[in-house]
């Protein structure tokens, strides 16, 4: 039986993770909304280039930014869900605690390192869009860089908040031998 006290010394954990779940939550609703931004310009451009015989000079810029927004800031939701490609062969036949360890140990590992890498370099490429007026150059639109890098590291951010709430929870699965939430 777990004790009041007991209870308490994982509280702050088990908030700050139950508040990251819902807020990854809350992102893949709503970024689920530029999946229909998404198909409305390509649905535009594909209705102008082939029955007006007029492209537009914004949608293939404008697909990508969006595709890439939808990406980045799905990341944590999708590892919210267990979404992430995994070798699932060994991992399925492993009881619950050798799941969890299996997580923690490649997390710190694997997981972590590359969040970090991902957030710094994201960052600096961020800042440095925003200091030169960087442009994205495949069409001639010239749309500005900065805002479709700023939301990467955004999504980034929000990967690496996840990350850090599901290991709490598989680490907290190894010591206690049950679930945080």
């Amino acid at each position: 039986m777990v004790t009041h006290a007991q209870d308490n010394d994982w509280a702050v954990v088990r908030n700050f993770a139950r508040s990251i779940f819902r807020f990854s939550e809350a992102t893949g609703q709503l970024i689920k909304y530029l999946v229909m931004a998404l198909v409305a310009v390509l649905f535009i451009e594909v209705t102008s280039r082939y029955v007006f015989n007029s492209p537009t000079v914004w949608a293939l810029e404008s697909s990508k930014m969006l595709l890439g927004t939808i990406g980045a800031c799905g990341w944590a939701y999708t590892h919210k869900l267990g979404g992430h490609v995994r070798v699932d062969v060994l991992y399925a036949m492993v009881p619950r605690r050798g799941q969890a360890l299996i997580d923690v140990i490649m997390s710190i590992l694997m997981l972590f390192p590359l969040v970090f890498v991902l957030i710094i370099v994201g960052s600096k490429w961020a800042l440095r869009a925003w200091e030169t007026g960087e442009k994205m150059i495949e069409s001639s639109w010239l749309p500005p860089a900065a805002p479709f890098r700023t939301a990467l590291v955004i999504g980034f951010i929000l990967f690496a908040l996840q990350c850090i709430a599901q290991f709490l929870c598989d680490l907290y699965y190894l010591i206690k031998k049950r679930e945080l939430l």
